[in-house]
């Protein structure tokens, strides 16, 4: 059964320059680095959420790996998501019986745990890693937390093509069910869905488009379905602004947004963080997932 989600893998062209980015603009300090994974031809270290889980970045130079074939022919980005399990074994029999291929139909016995994956056009537009921690795993440390402003990764946006169809087929892989539909957003230009896992206040956001001018209907025609963004909550959305501003990075259209369904937000473009929106939101206290500790404007 999926417990949580474990963390979102970035790939990037240099994990040096990744990693100074995200602290330098989002106050993100990365920790863990590591020199001898894939076969020696990738480094990597992770940036880590209040709610118990983590970004994943990685820089690979072997041609005949996923996360280098993801480069070549997306550049850089998110690439992956790791659904942890307590019974890994049970949840690719599963697979295995509704006749969805795993890579190399095999249970990995990696260094982060036992491994599983789902590629992106038997899953939902990207890939998904099954894992099972083992005691030689990275743990979640939540002493190693850098921005007390960050309250928590939100979501994950997800662009697809039919959200009802993407939310069916996600209950069929996973047994995890979305929710709250929602038809009338950006002037009913909009569709979208939730689907929660086990941590604290986080979920995927199904998002389909038909607005020419949005930004996810953009990503679809330049990638096809994927995940596009990253919604970073924060206490306080001042700070977080001025924080980029100091960066020198400029906010989407110049602006905080005060009008938005879903809380204050704030967007990076993707051509300032390695090909990945960044969306920053401070909710309402009607918002969906609202804490109580949220910073008031």
């Amino acid at each position: 059964m999926i417990i949580r989600l474990s963390h979102i893998g970035l790939v990037v062209d240099n994990l040096e320059n990744a990693v100074n980015n995200y602290e330098k603009v989002l106050g993100l300090k990365a920790v863990d680095f590591r020199n001898d994974q894939g076969k020696g031809f990738q480094l990597d270290a992770r940036i880590m959420f209040p709610n118990e889980c983590w970004l994943h970045l990685v820089q690979n130079w072997n041609p005949d790996s996923r996360v280098n074939r993801f480069l070549k022919s997306h550049g850089e980005g998110l690439e992956h998501l790791a659904l942890e399990t307590d019974n890994i074994e049970a949840d690719v029999n599963h697979l295995r019986k509704i006749g969805v291929p795993l890579f190399e139909d095999t249970i990995f016995n990696a260094a982060d745990g036992f491994e599983a994956f789902i590629y992106p056009l038997d899953a939902i537009g990207f890939t998904v890693e099954l894992i099972q921690p083992h005691p030689d795993s990275w743990r979640y440390d939540k002493t190693r937390l850098s921005n007390p402003n960050i309250l928590g990764l939100q979501h994950i946006g997800v662009a697809v093509k039919d959200v009802m169809k993407a939310s069916e087929r996600f209950a069929w892989l996973f047994n995890i069910q979305a929710k709250e539909l929602r038809t009338d957003q950006h002037f009913g230009t909009q569709k979208d869905m939730i689907i929660e896992f086990g941590n604290d206040r986080l979920w995927l956001h199904l998002v389909e488009s038909t607005d020419p001018h949005n930004r996810v209907t953009q990503y679809m025609d330049k990638y096809s379905e994927g995940l596009e963004h990253l919604c970073i909550e924060v206490a306080d959305i001042r700070k977080a602004v001025r924080m980029a501003a100091r960066a020198e990075v400029p906010l989407y259209q110049n602006k905080v947004y005060l009008d938005r369904a879903d809380g204050f937000e704030a967007f990076i473009y993707p051509e300032y963080n390695h090909n990945v929106t960044v969306e920053l939101i401070e909710p309402y206290e009607t918002s969906r997932g609202y804490r109580t500790n949220s910073a008031t404007p």
